[in-house]
Order: structure tokens, then C-alpha cells, then sequence
């Protein structure tokens, strides 16, 4: 059985059917309940409770953000922004031996604690079964059937790829999430169905395979983002994110991110309702100086990144990175003069790290 990617307004209907759906928001504009007044023990209990959940935030980011690679030839960017405290969203890497790199993003049913609990959960039934090396089909067969054992009513989706860091092929399998974009000069969805875990214990998953060419990027993502509602409770949809992506093309994957950050936050009025996870990689081109000037472009801006490059005496075809080392100073010190500190450090930092997984 095949599925087609999430409709927004249809899936929250279903997922409301199966216990997974977000509450009825209340208006913004409804006043708040006006709030017992607490004891001092209460209150102690409290605030004790919200350090608690605090430092669980702190383990629970800390823990996203160690997992994501350096890889050579790539550049990823990862971000998980919970709704409340403690959220259900996901996303894991896994190294293998061949230069494979494991990629996995999901998202558990739930909000808050409970999502949290089960998200731990889910991690650590996927690192097991995705540990075993096999296809991402097969993985997500197996780690279907121990959530099914370990986490009873908790539904998850979940979308798991194994990417050869040289060849740049990447195979996919999909448990119910949001189909990966593509971007390589046009934007388009890698459409592959899957029951979400939890469901059916005796489900098969698909595979497809697909190669990311020099320059192109991969974009995962959560509800989140496209269920990200405004004040007439119209969702953000997958055709604004198309649109965000067309116009962000030349976007390196930090700056892609920031961008739709920005346009949810500016979209929903600062009030995020559910959990946001976005999983970014990029492929860099196979030329050292284009992948320079790319950088350029991404921090200072096209026109000034050219007038950057003609006043600089750039090594031209050069390809050596000791040649670029020598007169990265005078680029940053350049840079400084004309643009500012601010964006001449950001420059030296994002050229010195490509300099470096180009030697």
C-alpha cells in the first residue's frame, strides 16, 4: 500500500482519528483563566519541577546536537525547536564503514514529557537496529517491530537514509514522514510512502535511490513547518516552503535554515504550536575556487562577494588550498574594510572550514 505525501489539513484529521493529532488551539486573542493562587510549598514544587524540565531540555538538545558529522565534501545543519519544554521530534546520524553515513529524522506522537519519554525511546530502538548495517528498508522493518513491543499507543514517523559520502548515492526508506526535498536547481519531493511505525507490526517498507550531485541539497523536515499555523489558523503548507527553498536556491544549508525560521516565526507571530526539526545537507562542488566563491556569495551577498573577488588577487583555477590559505588574511582584512567585522569574521570561518576538509 502506498501513501501520498501529507496534505496538512487531512493528516491532522487523521492523526486526530489515531490520538496523534495536536488540541484545538484557543484563539490568541481568548483571555487566560484566571490562576489559583498557590501555596509556598506548591510553588517550590514548582519552580522545582521547571529546572527539572530545564536541565531535560539541556540533555535532550545537547544530545541532537552531538550527533550531528563533520563530513568531508558536505556541510550539514541540524535544529530542533520543541514547543514546550521537552518535545518529540528527533533526528540521529550514524557513521559506517565505507565512507556511509546513516541520516534519520522522525517524529513521535505527543507533545511535552511524554513525547520526550518515547522519543529516547524511539532513538534508542533505531541506533540498535540501524547499527545492524542493513538496507534502510530492512531497518526501519525491524525498529517498526520494537516499537510496536516497546512503546505501546505511540505512533511515530520516521525516515531513515543511507548516504555513500563519494559516490553521493543516497538510499531512502519512509515510515509515514514528509517526503525529503531536493534542491538542484529546481525544487521537487522524493516521494516514497511507508506506514508509520507502530501500526502493523507485519509491514514492508520501500526503498528508493537517488544520487546528490555536486552543489544539490537535501532537505528532511517535521510537521512542524508546514502545519506552522497563522491567526486565522491557515497552515504555512508545503507550497510556501517550495517557494522559500526557490528563492533561497543559492542558500548554504545555515543560512537555509535561518531563512525559514525566519518565515515561520514571522508566519505564526512567534507562537510555534508544535515541535520544528530541519535536517539540511549539501553536497560541495568538486572545484575549490567555485565552492569559494559560493561562500562568498552566501555571506556577503552576490554583488558584493564580486567586488570582494575582483579586488583580491584570487589564484584563479588554482585548486590548491595552500594557494587560497596564503591570501585568505587579505580577503578578511578586505572584507572588514568594506563589509564590516562581523561579516568578515563569518567569511574567514566558513572559508577556513572548507579549506580544510578540501586539503
Amino acid at each position: 500500500m502506498r501513501y501520498r505525501r501529507k496534505q496538512p489539513a487531512r493528516h491532522a484529521t487523521l492523526l486526530g482519528h489515531l490520538g496523534m493529532g495536536r488540541p484545538r488551539r484557543r484563539s490568541r486573542s481568548a483571555a487566560a483563566p484566571a490562576q489559583p493562587q498557590l501555596s509556598p510549598e506548591e510553588l517550590r514544587r514548582q519552580a522545582e519541577i521547571e529546572r527539572e524540565l530545564l536541565l531535560a531540555r539541556d540533555i535532550q538538545q545537547g544530545l541532537l546536537l552531538e550527533a550531528v558529522p563533520r563530513l568531508p565534501g558536505w556541510e550539514i545543519h541540524a535544529i530542533s525547536l520543541p514547543a514546550r519544554d521537552l518535545g518529540g521530534d528527533l533526528y540521529d546520524f550514524l557513521p559506517f564503514e565505507n565512507g556511509c553515513q546513516g541520516i534519520m529524522i522522525g517524529d513521535v506522537s505527543g507533545k511535552g514529557l511524554p513525547a520526550a519519554l518515547r522519543m529516547a525511546v524511539a532513538r534508542t530502538v533505531f541506533r540498535f537496529a540501524a547499527r545492524r548495517g542493513a538496507a534502510p528498508s530492512c531497518t526501519l522493518a525491524e525498529v517498526n517491530r520494537s516499537i510496536i513491543a516497546d512503546i505501546p499507543q505511540g505512533m511515530i514517523t520516521m525516515l531513515y537514509a543511507v548516504l555513500d559520502t563519494r559516490s553521493g548515492i543516497l538510499r531512502v526508506a519512509n515510515a509515514g514522514h514528509h517526503y525529503p526535498v531536493l534542491l538542484n536547481g529546481r525544487v521537487s519531493e522524493l516521494e516514497l510512502s511507508g506506514l508509520p511505525l507502530g501500526v502493523d507490526d507485519d509491514t514492508d517498507y520501500e526503498e528508493i535511490c537517488t544520487e546528490i550531485a555536486p552543489g544539490d541539497t537535501v532537505i528532511l523536515y517535521t510537521d512542524g513547518v508546514v502545519e506552522a499555523t497563522n491567526r486565522t489558523e491557515e497552515y504555512f503548507g508545503y507550497e510556501r516552503l517550495e517557494q522559500m527553498l526557490v528563492e533561497g536556491a543559492t542558500l548554504k544549508p545555515r543560512a537555509l535554515v535561518a531563512r525559514l525560521l525566519h518565515e515561520l516565526r514571522a508566519w505564526s507571530d512567534n507562537n510555534q504550536d508544535d515541535d520544528i526539526t530541519v535536517v539540511v545537507m549539501r553536497r560541495r562542488l568538486e572545484r575549490l575556487a567555485a565552492e569559494l566563491r559560493t561562500i562568498a556569495d552566501d555571506v556577503l551577498g552576490a554583488a558584493r562577494a564580486g567586488e570582494l573577488w575582483a579586488a583580491l588577487p584570487c589564484p584563479g583555477d588554482e585548486e590548491s588550498p595552500a594557494a587560497w590559505a596564503e591570501i585568505l588574511p587579505d580577503m578578511v582584512r578586505l572584507a572588514q574594510e568594506r563589509f564590516g567585522r562581523g561579516l568578515a569574521r563569518e567569511l574567514n570561518a566558513q572559508i577556513r572550514l572548507a579549506l580544510e576538509e578540501y586539503r
